[in-house]
C-alpha cells in the first residue's frame, strides 16, 4: 500500500502552525508526565533501538533517519542516522506534526513546498531537509511519544509505502514496554 501526497487529504487537515496543538489545555505537562513514566528518555543511544533506526534509513535509502521523543518543550532524539544532533527546538520538529495524528504516518513530499514546513530553520538550512515521513511511537496507553522518522535531502514525489516505517515503529515500541 503507498501513499500517494494527493491521498493524504489537504494542507488544512494538518495542524497548520505544526506545535500549536501540543501546548493546548496544560497538554506540555501530559506529554512530559506521559514521557517521565515510559522511563524513554533512558534509553538515550541505546544499541537496539540505533540498530532499527539504522534498519530504517536502508530500507528506504534516506541520508537521515531518527527516533525521536518529543517532550513539551523540545524534540530529543534517542537515535539518529545522517546527523550528529540529538536535540532541537519544537520550533523545527517535523515529528511534533507527526505525533498530533498519533494513528497515522505523517508524509511530506517535499518540505519546501508545504506551507507547513517551508520555513523550518532545518528546510531552509542544514540539513536541507526535502523529504519527510514519519510514524508516531506510542506508550501503552496510545499515547504518542515522538516518531520514527526518515528524512532525506531530495523530495520524493513518487506514491510512498510507509509499511516498514510502520512495523520498525511497532518494534521500538515493543522494546520500549519491555
Amino acid at each position: 500500500m503507498g501513499y500517494h501526497p494527493s491521498a493524504l487529504g489537504s494542507f488544512r487537515d494538518w495542524p497548520h502552525a505544526g506545535i500549536n496543538k501540543l501546548y493546548r489545555d496544560g497538554d506540555r505537562a501530559v506529554r512530559d508526565l506521559a514521557i517521565d513514566r515510559s522511563g524513554v528518555l533512558g534509553r538515550m543511544r541505546d544499541p537496539e533501538l540505533a540498530t532499527i533506526v539504522g534498519f530504517t534509513a536502508a530500507e528506504y535509502k534516506t541520508a537521515m533517519a531518527g527516533l525521536s521523543i518529543v517532550t513539551g518543550r523540545r524534540q530529543i532524539l534517542l537515535g539518529a542516522i545522517g546527523t550528529d544532533v540529538y536535540e532541537t527546538p519544537l520550533e523545527d520538529s517535523f515529528c511534533a506534526v507527526a505525533v498530533q495524528r498519533p494513528d497515522e504516518p505523517l508524509i511530506v513530499p517535499d518540505a519546501t513546498r508545504d506551507p507547513r514546513f517551508a520555513t523550518f530553520r532545518t528546510v531552509t538550512g542544514q540539513p536541507f531537509v526535502r523529504f519527510y515521513a514519519g510514524v508516531p511511537v506510542l506508550d501503552r496507553n496510545g499515547f504518542a511519544l515522538g516518531a520514527l522518522c526518515i528524512a532525506d535531502r531530495t523530495p520524493r514525489h513518487e506514491a510512498f509505502d510507509p509499511t516498514m516505517l510502520l512495523i520498525r515503529a511497532r518494534e521500538i515500541e515493543r522494546l520500549l514496554r519491555s
